[in-house]
């Protein structure tokens, strides 16, 4: 069953969540279980942008939310910190949002990917997000799209395609969100990461 979380226009995502309470007793319930998860999000630039709405989303709905995020990050450097963070390992939801300043090789990504799903274990969700940026980066899409069909516990948020239907939410540069552009990737991340923590 396909895991892409499909693009949503631009006032379903920004529009304020619903948040139905769980009738007492009711321990199991999707949102009791997300209120007792952890979220932790590895990031660049666009993170550095998207985090704080990242935060303001999940805020009330998840247990607690780190953001590691750096401009200029690099895909390595992100893994590292990832199987190094203390706060990655409190937490049940892991986002990845790297690659945007790797070169276009879906095969380095795809290694990274898998060493991710390694590092969450059997108990963990992984979240990684598609790359918009010029330059090929196609190919990673394309091979993050194939491994989400693949692989168990790994979801893709397809920011690339989102981009694509919305052109406006990316500068100037190709690369970077504009105002707006940041709200909805944090609205994407945070839907995902909800749902995610919710099971």
């Amino acid at each position: 069953m396909p895991k892409i979380f499909p693009a949503l226009t631009a006032a379903a995502l920004l529009a304020t969540p619903v948040v139905v309470a769980a009738p007492a007793g009711a321990a199991d319930s999707p949102t009791a279980a997300a209120r007792r998860t952890a979220v932790y999000v590895q990031g660049d630039s666009l993170t550095v942008g998207a985090g704080p709405y990242i935060k303001r989303r999940l805020r009330g709905d998840v247990r607690a939310v780190a953001v590691d995020a750096e401009v200029g990050r690099f895909t390595a450097t992100g893994m590292h910190r990832l199987a190094q963070s203390p706060s990655a390992r409190r937490a049940k939801v892991w986002v990845v949002a790297l690659g945007t300043n790797d070169g276009p090789d879906p095969h380095a990504l795809h290694r990274y990917v898998v060493r991710s799903l390694k590092l969450a274990g059997p108990q963990r969700e992984v979240i990684w997000l598609t790359v918009e940026r010029p330059g090929g980066y196609g190919r990673v899409n394309r091979m993050l799209r194939h491994l989400d069909q693949q692989a168990q516990r790994l979801t893709v948020v397809d920011w690339a395609r989102r981009v694509h239907r919305t052109p406006s939410l990316i500068g100037g540069d190709g690369v970077h969100a504009t105002a707006h552009g940041y709200q909805v990737r944090g609205a994407l991340i945070a839907r995902a990461a909800r749902q995610l923590a919710a099971r």
